[in-house]
Parts: structure tokens; sequence; C-alpha cells
């Protein structure tokens, strides 16, 4: 009887060990859960706390305080070679002529590596402008990554970095650029409209992945479809990492492999016109409708030649124009959020002429 109860208290002693066990197991879950969701939010500027619309902001704060001083801004891009990053520097040598027009003594260093893929290029051309003791530096990391050291030395040496697009360096002091999700949302709902109940399959030409813009706009366009129309089955993701001629091989395997496709739609403006070559050749453009994203004036003069379907703009030269505004907001002392979104919409051939301006509700520059 003794050897029962022994038997007894010691599988009961057991039983409640292996349960505090469990139970601490599932509370560290929960919080390495909970610590993985915080820490995916802060790498995902589509979801920062507190971030605003770029005509939301300038309405709260007001007019930029005027520079007390000659100033220096360096802009570390990508690569000129795809047109949407000539927008950028376009809009951003563009507002730095307005401001000359003020009496303001600026200098722009305006600089990308040698190609979307060159990260230690854009990098060093980064740590040179810190070297060079710039006042505030515009950058579009060419990965999330690949400048997070060279930031951290510009803001050790007091200089300021506004991350224009491009991947989501989470160092920086400010983001500017436009919801990434949202860019996949406007064009899975422009696909829906004219697909209709009926549905079919569709597939995506996605960018590089390892940057955040690529996989939100991705994201954003497979979940609005699970959410809002089932009978559009994304059957098919590939990346081309930004390239023209790696999206038309791309998009010549995806015709091969699903012959049936209604749809597709590109990460960017650069890498669809690829896609649209290779459907053309394939004679398949009454078969797949094609959306691009960016606003190129390539991919908006083929949507008026009735190539293209539709693309989504993110107005790359009024980016540029808000990056210079914000980077003189910061230089002045403005309290500014971590994220300010830009404004986006979709182009088709509904709207292609009207002035883009009018679009996102543009104003010039007003100094206090």
């Amino acid at each position: 009887m003794k050897k029962l109860i022994v038997f007894v208290l010691c599988v009961s002693l057991a039983m409640g060990i292996i349960g505090c066990e469990s139970k601490k197991k599932e509370a560290d879950n929960n919080k390495k859960t909970e610590e993985s969701s915080k820490k995916d939010v802060v790498n995902d500027p589509d979801m920062y706390e507190g971030a605003v619309l770029y005509t939301d902001l300038i309405n709260k704060v007001g007019a930029i305080p005027k520079p007390t001083k000659d100033l220096t801004i360096g802009f570390a891009a990508k690569a000129f070679e795809n047109e949407f990053w000539g927008a950028v520097k376009k809009g951003v040598e563009a507002q730095g002529e307005e401001l000359k027009k003020t009496g303001m003594n600026l200098i722009l260093d305006v600089r990308a590596g040698q190609g979307e893929a060159d990260e230690q290029g854009q990098a060093a051309l980064m740590n040179d402008m810190i070297n060079k003791k710039y006042d505030a530096i515009i950058a579009s990391p060419i990965s999330d990554g690949n400048l997070v050291q060279a930031t951290e030395k510009a803001q050790a040496a007091g200089i300021p970095v506004i991350n224009t697009i491009g991947g989501f360096c989470q160092v920086m002091d400010v983001f500017v650029g436009p919801r990434s999700q949202q860019c996949g949302e406007l064009a899975a709902e422009w696909i829906s409209n004219k697909l209709g109940e009926t549905g079919g399959n569709v597939a995506v030409i996605m960018g590089m992945p390892k940057e955040s813009a690529a996989r939100g706009r991705t994201e954003g366009f497979v979940q609005w479809l699970e959410k809002n129309n089932k009978n559009i089955k994304v059957v098919d993701t590939q990346n081309a990492d930004w390239d023209r001629q790696k999206a038309k091989e791309v998009m010549d395997t995806l015709i091969k492999k699903h012959p049936d496709l209604k749809a597709v739609y590109v990460n960017n403006d650069t890498m669809v016109m690829g896609a649209l070559e290779s459907i053309m050749a394939a004679g398949k453009k009454e078969q797949i409708l094609v959306v691009g994203n960016d606003g190129t004036n390539e991919a908006l003069q083929s949507i008026k030649e009735g190539k293209l379907d539709a693309t989504i703009n993110m107005f790359p030269e009024y980016a540029g124009k808000i990056s210079v505004d914000i980077a003189l907001r910061k230089l002045g002392g403005q309290e500014l959020p971590k994220v300010i979104y830009t404004n986006l919409a979709i182009i088709d051939s509904t709207n292609i002429d009207k002035d883009p301006e009018e679009v996102i509700g543009w104003s010039p520059l007003q100094f206090k």
C-alpha cells in the first residue's frame, strides 16, 4: 500500500512538473511570437505605427524652416539606367533648382552604383558622402541591409539619412515612399474588376525578394485576391530581379507552363516591358492582362499606344522632390514620423492623360 501511495505521488509530481514545463514552453513560444511580430512590423514600412501620408503631414507641420546656412545634400541612388530611378533623380535635381531660385546656396551630389545589384558600390559612395561631411543624405537602398553600417556612421557624425523607396533600412531617420502592399492591392483590384466572377489563373513576376518593396507588392497582390476574389488563382510567382531581359525569359516560361494564364502583375515597369514583349511575341496579348508598377514614361506611353494595360504610378519624380522636402524639414528640426507615405494611383486608358499634380495634390515648397 505504501509503495502504491509513493508511486501515485511520484506520478502526480511528474505530471505537475510536465505541466509547468508545458506552460513555460507555451509562454516562451508566445513571447517569441510577439517579439517576432513586433520585429516584422519594425522591418516593414507598410505596417509602421504612426506612419502618415505626405499630404497629411504638410497640412499638419506647415511650411519648411528656412535654412540658415549653405547646404550640401547627397543622393545615393540605385541605378540610373532604370528609368524609374532616373525619374527620382530628375525630381531631386528639379527641387534643388527650385530651392536655388529662393536664394539658397545648395549643392546636390547625385550618384548611383553600377547597377541594381551593386550593394557594395552604393555603400562606398554613401561612405564618401559621409567622409565629405554632407549636411544630409537621401538614399534608396538596394536591399534592406546594405546601407545599415553607412547609415549608423552618418548618424554618429550628425548627418540625417532619408530612406527614399528602395529597400527599407530601419536605422535610417525617415522612410519616404509608397505603401508597397497598396501597390499590389491596387493591381489585384484592377485585375479582379476586369476578370469578374469568371476569374482565372494569374501570375506574379517579382523583383529582388530581399527587398521589402518587392515582398510587399507581391504580398499585397496575393492577399487581396485571397480575401476578395477566390475565383482568381495565383498559380505562379517568379522573381526576375528588376531586370527586363530576365522578366522576358520568366514570362516565356510562364506562358509555356500556364497556357491558360489570364493576367500577370509585374513588380516594376522595367520588368513589365520585358514581360509584355514576351506576351506579344507569343500572340497572347488579347488573352493576358498585363499590369506593371512604377509609372515610368515608357510604361505610360505603352498604355497610350494600347499595349500595356495598366501600371501602378508611384510618381517617382515627385517622390524625389518630396525627399528633398523631408531632408530640409529634418535639418530644420521639425518632428517627423519614421514613415511617410507618398501617393499612388492606378493608371490605365481611362486616366492616362490626367495631370499627375492634380492626382497627387502636389503643391510647391513653402518656407517659414
